[in-house]
């Protein structure tokens, strides 16, 4: 039995349960993002991509895979954050849009062009592309 549950364990580590996707549908502009564009995606400073306007989708304030994604790729505190997003609200930007679920941003991600949205790896539906992977 301890075998067993070793093994298990040691499979979904190597299978990427902790592992963050970048997802968009398939008509988006590009298949592929390096961890500095979906930054400054995040950041709201790119907002096109050959022509495309791009809509990020993240997670309420307190969403344990939103703060994992805040540390890993944004590399900001949640002060350091907020203190941006102040900053930029006066320059007349808003802040990525939120959805409550993994759910809901998948569907947005399938019905919006130019969404995309970070998800669990486990969550990966198959009618969506990939544009980064990041271990957490």
């Amino acid at each position: 039995m301890r075998y067993l549950l070793l093994l298990l364990s040691f499979s979904l580590f190597l299978y990427g349960s902790d592992k963050l996707v970048l997802i968009a549908n398939k008509n988006f502009p590009v298949d592929h993002l390096t961890k500095n564009q979906v930054k400054q995606i995040y950041l709201k400073r790119i907002t096109l991509i050959n022509g495309v306007s791009i809509v990020p989708i993240n997670y309420i304030a307190q969403n344990r895979l939103r703060k994992k994604f805040e540390k890993k790729i944004l590399r900001l505190s949640p002060k350091k954050l907020k203190r941006y997003w102040m900053k930029e609200h006066y320059l007349g930007k808003r802040p990525p849009i939120v959805q409550s679920s993994i759910k809901s941003a998948i569907i947005f991600v399938r019905k919006v062009d130019g969404a995309i949205a970070y998800i669990p790896y486990s969550k990966l539906p198959l009618d969506v592309v990939v544009l980064y992977k990041e271990e957490l």
